[in-house]
């Protein structure tokens, strides 16, 4: 019912920038967010794929909220964990992730842009973020600084007074996700609400779930271009035969990669992290590949302000660019093959604070 009800919405979500949140919060309410042990991890995906499937703007805030969650279930800090697990999966507490930025820096493409100064019980954050979405006045976010040592924290920061919220880009797609840039200045960060206090080894454990869970948003949008391929051939499949993709070769691409997803998300703690980027750069892929194939299937329809197909290709190229972006995998999968990439980075700073 509450997807029937996505549906519908989804044209004015993307003509008139609606922030469905009253959606994501049904869905917390059927239990749609639930994530509590890491082997909740592939139905978290299936779950994203859903929505995704009816919109690929509250798709991407779904993610958000799961890997909001995803981080919290692997936080060694167990108040925290108590606190605020539970309220993030039953949608008492909404919010996202602001990864973008220092997974970015990780790999040496940008500077992290958040400072921390250590005081008693905590720290004090800086600094300004040009977009976390899924967040508005009274959510939370995921977030790393850089102490004076030039070392990574990560704690849960609160969209309060402290935290000034501004919303003055226009994007092509994905208005209706609660996008908004964030300056922070002088934030008391408590000890309490630090995600981890080992922070190498909290990366490892999260990242490559962090990445499979944006699979959903891929797996859900190739669906709808797969749905309106088929709506196109029940009264073009004469001329729409000629095309080299269809429903059926593109069903048979996803399944075969979404057996590979549920592989990886059912062995989260033994999976090589080089076969998840290899995978979620595949469905960037097919993404592509779908949404182009939905747009030619439409014809002159799919070209239309409204079209269905036309929204689809612009939300999927939202899966090529959002963090990690097609240009960052790539990289990343080539440093990881050649011995480095941020991976084998931590894997070392981890070894070197045990030693």
């Amino acid at each position: 019912m509450t997807l029937e009800k996505l549906s519908k919405l989804a044209p004015r979500i993307d003509n008139e920038g609606i922030y469905a949140k009253d959606i994501i919060k049904e869905l917390a309410d059927d239990g749609f967010f639930k994530l509590m042990c890491r082997d909740d991890l592939l139905k978290a995906i299936e779950n994203i794929a859903k929505v995704s499937r009816e919109c690929g703007t509250t798709g991407f805030c779904v993610w958000c909220q799961f890997a909001l969650a995803w981080y919290v279930l692997n936080s060694d800090n167990q108040t925290l964990k108590t606190n605020y697990l539970s309220k993030i999966t039953n949608g008492e507490i909404l919010g996202g992730t602001a990864l973008s930025n220092p997974i970015k820096a990780f790999a040496s493409i940008e500077k992290v842009k958040l400072k921390a100064r250590r005081v008693k019980g905590g720290y004090i954050i800086n600094g300004t973020l040009p977009w976390v979405s899924n967040i508005e006045f009274g959510h939370v976010f995921a977030a790393i600084a850089l102490d004076e040592q030039n070392e990574p924290i990560m704690g849960l920061i609160h969209c309060d007074e402290r935290v000034k919220l501004a919303s003055e880009i226009k994007y092509a797609t994905l208005e209706g996700s609660a996008t908004k840039s964030v300056v922070v200045r002088e934030y008391f960060l408590s000890d309490d609400e630090l995600l981890t206090t080992d922070i190498y080894s909290y990366l490892l454990r999260i990242t490559p779930g962090f990445v499979l869970l944006q699979t959903g948003i891929a797996a859900g949008i190739i669906n709808s271009s797969i749905d309106v391929i088929k709506a196109s051939g029940k009264s073009h499949a004469h001329i729409n035969s000629y095309l080299p993709d269809n429903a059926d070769s593109l069903q048979k691409e996803l399944d075969n990669a979404f057996s590979t997803i549920a592989n990886l998300a059912n062995n989260i703690d033994e999976v090589s992290p080089l076969e998840v980027l290899k995978v979620r750069l595949a469905g960037s892929f097919l993404v592509q590949k779908a949404t182009n194939a939905a747009v030619l299937h439409s014809g002159t329809k799919g070209y239309l302000k409204d079209a269905k197909a036309s929204r689809l290709q612009r939300e999927g190229n939202f899966v090529l660019i959002v963090t990690p972006s097609v240009k960052h995998l790539i990289k990343e999968i080539n440093d990881a093959e050649n011995g480095g990439g941020c991976v084998r980075s931590w894997q070392s700073r981890t070894h070197k604070a045990s030693a």
